[in-house]
């Protein structure tokens, strides 16, 4: 019987700490590295225009990458502008292994909610 309590104990244990990391992460936890959930995505140039302010498909015509479900971004901030996929809001990122950032659709972000917990909004935009 004591053998029976110490395992579902046990398990009870690791489940609950499971449980609480993945929550955690899922939630964001600031600028940093993100991975992306789809392939194409378009990275574009937040240099142009209104981009900066109101990001969108028309504000940033340019595109200066694409980024697949393997690559991860370093994001520095978000930034309120077209919705897509029912994400209002763009995030400033820097590719792993590129030498240039651009502007992406949060939508994209491995993310558990639009709005990704830590990373600054419009203000924190610099590198």
């Amino acid at each position: 019987m004591r053998k029976w309590t110490a395992a579902l104990a046990a398990a009870g244990a690791l489940a609950l700490v499971f449980t609480t990391s993945q929550s955690a992460s899922a939630a964001g936890h600031g600028r940093g590295w993100y991975g992306v959930w789809a392939d194409g995505v378009n990275v574009r140039d937040m240099t142009e225009g209104n981009c900066a302010t109101s990001p969108s498909t028309a504000n940033c015509p340019s595109i200066v990458g694409q980024i697949n479900s393997w690559d991860e971004v370093f994001v520095y901030c978000q930034i309120p502008g077209q919705s897509v996929g029912g994400n209002p809001y763009w995030v400033m990122v820097a590719p792993r292994g590129w030498d240039k950032y651009g502007i992406m659709s949060s939508y994209y972000i491995e993310n558990s909610s639009n709005w990704i917990d830590g990373v600054p909004g419009p203000e924190g935009c610099a590198i």
